[in-house]
């Protein structure tokens, strides 16, 4: 029975989350060794987002699906399978942003913050109608935070953030999460929504 837990898809998850935490580890110490905004960092980061990060979640989302067959053409579950590489999705972006902040709070929410994503895209499948809410919370509070890190600065970071492209495109992900899971959740909703009884008439 153990070796039914260790499957060929099993294989492709692990390598993809490999390469994608070890990218995160490779911008942060790009980061720590020579400092924002310098022409190094700016070229090496550049060039991991654009193989490693794509490699990664290429055999993240091939894995996945080796052993989860039903997201290529299960059109019932149609949202939940969209919020499931979605959540990859925004999960990978998160790891190498690991590498973009110095201040030990941030880097050590996006650490906690990544995995979970990654544990949602795993679960959100099959997960319960409050998970889904859950979720789709999260999705709008990150938004928030987002926006409002970029107009104030916060009282526990040293700097002021900008917008940058890696984290619209992250914000964008999260839109389209909490634009499905909302569907999701007012789809199932309607449907278990109990149909009015009309009373019998006599002719």
């Amino acid at each position: 029975m153990g070796a039914d837990r260790y499957t060929s898809g099993l294989a492709f998850i692990l390598a993809g989350l490999g390469i994608l935490f070890v990218t995160g580890a490779f911008e942060a110490e790009i980061v720590l060794t020579s400092g924002l905004g310098t022409p190094s960092y700016l070229g090496a980061t550049d060039l991991v987002r654009l193989s490693a990060v794509p490699w990664g979640l290429g055999l993240l989302f091939f894995g996945y699906a080796i052993d989860h067959p039903e997201v290529l053409w299960d059109r019932v579950r149609g949202r939940r399978i969209l919020a499931t590489f979605l959540l990859f999705a925004d999960g990978a972006i998160h790891i190498v942003a690991i590498g973009e902040h110095v201040e030990s709070i941030i880097v050590a929410f996006f650490i906690v913050l990544a995995p979970l994503e990654f544990l949602g895209g795993f679960t959100i499948m099959r997960a319960s109608r409050p998970i889904v809410w859950a979720w789709l919370l999260a999705a709008l509070g990150l938004i928030g935070l987002y926006v409002a890190s970029r107009l104030v600065v916060f009282p526990f970071v040293s700097q002021q953030y900008v917008f940058g492209p890696l984290g619209l495109i992250s914000k964008v992900i999260e839109g389209v999460l909490a634009f499905a899971l909302a569907q999701e959740l007012w789809t199932t909703s309607t449907t278990r929504r109990p149909r009015a009884v009309r009373p019998a008439t006599q002719s």
